[in-house]
């Protein structure tokens, strides 16, 4: 079934797309999954969200919306999240929501597909690409290379969220509904070398506040070519650093991409 009801935090917080067409799927272990179409042209491009994220949040909103200018996007609210149904895995299951959205795509006609996450969507998108793959390029913004070793304030007050009983009751009521368990797969770093020879973009913030800059060095060092390395100030974690200027820079970057270009080499200016 289809989650029939969101958190205060969620529909108070939502904002509506100008433009944009429901849809309505279910990924392949059976859960229902809620999302948006936006923008016309262009190839398509699934957008993920990060942990505590939804696609009708107000950051995410304006960034889907300057990436549509030049591409259909399919914004998804992950299992756990949003209006979708099922339970937040923290990566480990959220790879099949990204693997039935690119399906989705694929189904209506777009010979091209590229994902983009944030954070725990960027572990979605890079798993997806890793082990079930059938896309044309691959961005994982402000992703971690490791499961644990993260010692930042944010991450250890996500641990008592995901990982203790009363941090669950406040995790609804604030907007996402964890699973008591989780597998424990391979390290996003472990299957990052399995996604070439799909172009892989991975962009990180110097000033991330959740992950070190060096998780996106460890990536990079373990992903096979082609792979580019985008280091930005400012930038902060995921969605702090979704402006106008990013979104038209990727947007190019990945168009360059889908059209033959390298994304080879690191840069220190995202």
């Amino acid at each position: 079934m289809y989650a029939r009801t969101v958190s205060y935090a969620v529909a108070l917080l939502s904002r509506s797309y100008r433009s944009a067409e429901p849809f309505r799927l279910v990924a392949e272990d059976g859960v229902d999954l809620v999302g948006s179409r936006v923008g016309r042209v262009g190839p398509a491009l699934v957008f993920c969200h990060g942990f505590l994220g939804w696609h009708r949040k107000e950051r995410i909103v304006r960034f889907v919306e300057e990436m549509a200018r030049w591409f259909q996007v399919y914004a998804v609210d992950l299992r756990g999240h949003g209006r979708s149904g099922g339970l937040c895995t923290f990566g480990d299951r959220e790879y099949l929501d990204v693997d039935a959205v690119v399906r989705l795509a694929r189904s209506e006609g777009h010979r091209t597909v590229a994902t983009v996450g944030a954070s725990m969507g960027g572990i979605a998108v890079l798993r997806q690409a890793a082990l079930r793959g059938g896309v044309d390029a691959v961005v994982a913004i402000s992703s971690p290379a490791r499961w644990d070793g993260h010692t930042s304030r944010p991450v250890r007050q996500i641990r008592w969220l995901t990982s203790t009983a009363a941090g669950r009751r406040v995790g609804r009521g604030i907007g996402v509904r964890c699973a008591a368990e989780w597998g424990w797969p391979e390290e996003p770093e472990d299957v990052v070398g399995r996604i070439a020879p799909t172009p892989l973009i991975l962009v990180h913030g110097r000033d991330d506040h959740f992950f070190h800059p060096s998780e996106a060095r460890r990536l990079y060092e373990r992903a096979g070519e082609p792979k580019r390395l985008l280091l930005g100030r400012p930038f902060g974690h995921a969605e702090d650093g979704f402006t106008p200027a990013f979104a038209e820079l990727l947007a190019r970057r990945l168009l360059r991409v889908i059209d033959g270009g390298s994304p080879e080499g690191v840069s220190t200016r995202a």
